[in-house]
């Protein structure tokens, strides 16, 4: 029998798609209790957690802090201007604090991951551009530049947009109160060549911009005071620029200022229970991201958590999100929801022997290709047991995003 045609040719052009993800949202650190903040994209609160000892940034200058979304480890990497570590969604560390080595007095004041190279970028406020490696905890420093800005304004902000290969660089002219976007090709990030100018609309309140984030398939910039949220439409234009395409805001309110900001990417969402048939002991199966995906994250995999243990599992990924209610394929135990048509089929994985049930992982990089933004996949696992035995997983739905 051909599995995989067996497995898709089931009827699911009846059924109904499910929703592909949760949404995005926004993630910074505050200025005095160094906590991380979760917003919605429209200002208001989802969650607040606190670091365990993190530094606050309280005696430092006001430029100082930042923060980046890190696709490859699910992570939120945190600076107060002077330490580095990164943090799950509920505070809880993947790398814990370390002081920044070759700062020479100056501060952190932006940062983001760039993830097609496997990098954390730092500005500081002496404008040297520094890239670490994301390899191991602590990141090791991997270079660094003199970003040659046309003024002396200070920098406050830093994102990248990946899919577009640009980088921008957030700017406040001190002197008039007054805030920049400043655009430069990611191939020469030292190099900027384009300042943009940020106004002020009803909602936001004063005060210098402190944080910014991209949002590279949707083409928005975000930007915060530290309590306000200025959303910024864009479009590539020749030679490495943008031209802006409209401005928003919202009021996000609070007592303690946001001094850094990334964008936190929308997670899966899962349908369906697994199941087990003849010689397949009755693991508790759980299919799922490994973690985000992030065009550009080259480490990208979907995972199948207490598999049997020795089996052979597949994955079979397919375009749209799963469908529900699934219909039955004969003979295997339960219910199909991958979407038609079928991508592809990652495996098949040998699960580990020894015990009862094990992990599997299948690795599917995604390139960082703007024309894959915005795609829905969904995937569901088939497990074959020694004599005959059949398991199936849940099925898990997610959208190719940009950073």
């Amino acid at each position: 029998m051909n599995l995989p045609a067996a497995f898709v040719l089931s009827g699911l052009l009846t059924a109904t798609a499910l929703l592909a993800q949760t949404p995005p949202h926004l993630v910074g650190l505050t200025r005095n209790t160094g906590d991380l903040r979760h917003l919605s994209l429209a200002c208001g609160g989802l969650a607040t957690c606190a670091p365990a000892g993190f530094p606050s940034a309280a005696a430092l200058p006001p430029t100082a802090g930042g923060t980046a979304y890190d696709p490859m480890h699910s992570g939120i990497w945190l600076s107060n201007g002077t330490f580095l570590g990164c943090v799950d969604d509920t505070c809880n560390y993947r790398c814990t604090p370390f002081a920044v080595a070759g700062l020479g007095g100056a501060v952190i004041t932006g940062l983001e991951v760039v993830a097609s190279q496997n990098r954390l970028w730092a500005i500081d406020s002496n404008d040297v551009l520094h890239t670490f490696d994301l390899s191991n905890c602590p990141p090791q420093p991997a270079g660094n530049c003199a970003v040659a800005f046309a003024n002396n304004y200070a920098t406050t902000g830093l994102a990248v947009d990946e899919l577009a290969g640009l980088v921008f660089y957030l700017r406040h002219d001190n002197a008039a109160n007054l805030d920049f976007v400043t655009v430069a090709p990611l191939a020469t990030p030292c190099q900027p060549s384009q300042l943009l100018p940020l106004p002020p609309c009803a909602a936001v309140g004063a005060g210098m911009l402190t944080g910014l984030a991209v949002d590279g398939g949707s083409r928005r910039l975000y930007a915060t005071n530290g309590f306000d949220v200025l959303t910024v439409g864009y479009t590539p234009v020749a030679g490495g620029a943008i031209a802006i395409t409209g401005i928003n805001c919202c009021s996000g309110g609070g007592v303690d200022p946001v001094i850094g900001l990334a964008l936190r990417p929308g997670r899966a969402t899962s349908l369906g229970a697994s199941c087990a048939a003849g010689s397949c002991f009755a693991c508790p199966m759980v299919h799922d991201t490994a973690n985000d995906s992030v065009l550009g994250n080259a480490d990208f995999a979907l995972r199948l958590d207490g598999a049997p243990a020795g089996s052979v599992a597949l994955a079979f990924v397919g375009v749209g999100a799963c469908w529900n209610p699934g219909v039955p394929v004969a003979p295997f135990c339960g219910l199909a929801h991958v979407s038609v048509p079928l991508l592809g089929t990652l495996g098949a994985n040998l699960v580990p022997p020894g015990g009862v049930c094990n992990p599997t992982a299948f690795p599917l990089a995604l390139p960082p290709a703007l024309g894959l933004a915005g795609l829905v996949l969904s995937s569901q696992c088939l497990v074959l047991c020694a004599a005959g035995g059949n398991a199936m997983s849940n099925c898990v739905s997610f959208e190719l995003q940009g950073l």
